[in-house]
């Protein structure tokens, strides 16, 4: 008689031990890759495996202490969509669903866009994404991935249900001045109807945060605009430190703009 044993129960990937540490640990391997402070359009394994090792446990901490003000608990069990603007590697989209694991929370993902000019980033991204979709998520959630600039973008390019639940994550674009936030106001308005929650995150930054608060304005102006929230609060929390090779608990700067518009 052939006994067989228990099924091993699948691990589920997590973006902050498997994803940011072990990039980490290649550390000493990139001391002559420049990234320019994290300004660079990336182009190189090397330099996404040195961006996500110097600030990918920003990203990640900014994020979690933003999704509470986001009630994902309303999306157990309903159909939603990810749209991850100017989205690098995908980080957002990433700790998104480690937040949901965390929470067991279990939306139907139908559908993710990422959209980034990067094309190694965009297709590191990609492969993040497909990881932490298994084993939580369905296996028929659909990643679709844009490689291009958000200012070439058009509605064409975007495919979206409303009847889905649409959730839009901007982490560290809005800051960025090289694109316009009235096309781009245009281009949700025109292609995302139905019920739509915008995440956006940044660095605590006075000579830039307006582009977030200007792109906030844009919609509150369309008067549908929603459970709204706002922070500037540092948050304290450990990220590694390079100059000394350690883990630390440090202040994290961020501003934060959340917002539910039904169009």
């Amino acid at each position: 008689m052939i006994v067989s044993s228990p099924k091993e129960p699948q691990i589920k990937f997590r973006f902050f031990d498997d994803i940011y540490k072990p990039k980490i640990e290649k550390l000493p391997l990139l001391v002559n890759v420049d990234i320019d402070h994290g300004r660079k359009v990336l182009n190189t394994e090397a330099e996404c495996d040195k961006y996500i090792a110097l600030y990918g446990g920003h990203h990640f901490h900014k994020l979690y202490a933003a999704f509470p003000s986001t009630n994902f608990q309303y999306t157990e069990g309903k159909s939603i969509e990810i749209i991850d603007w100017g989205c690098g590697q995908a980080f957002a989209t990433c700790v998104l669903m480690d937040y949901l694991i965390e929470k067991c929370i279990s939306p139907k993902i139908e559908l993710i866009t990422l959209i980034e000019p990067s094309s190694i980033a965009l297709w590191r991204g990609y492969s993040f994404v497909r990881q932490m979709l298994q084993p939580t998520f369905s296996n028929n959630s659909l990643i679709t991935t844009l490689n291009k600039c958000i200012d070439n973008l058009n509605s064409s390019d975007l495919v979206s249900s409303s009847s889905n639940i649409k959730i839009h994550l901007f982490s560290n674009i809005l800051d960025v001045e090289n694109f316009d936030l009235n096309k781009l106001y245009q281009l949700i308005i025109n292609s995302f109807s139905g019920f739509n929650r915008i995440i956006c995150t940044s660095p605590y930054n006075n000579a830039r945060n307006y582009r977030i608060d200007s792109f906030y304005n844009l919609f509150n102006d369309y008067s549908m605009v929603k459970n709204s929230f706002y922070s500037h609060e540092a948050i304290y929390k450990e990220i590694f430190y390079n100059k000394i090779k350690k883990f630390k608990i440090s202040k994290i700067q961020r501003y934060e703009r959340q917002f539910t518009i039904k169009l």
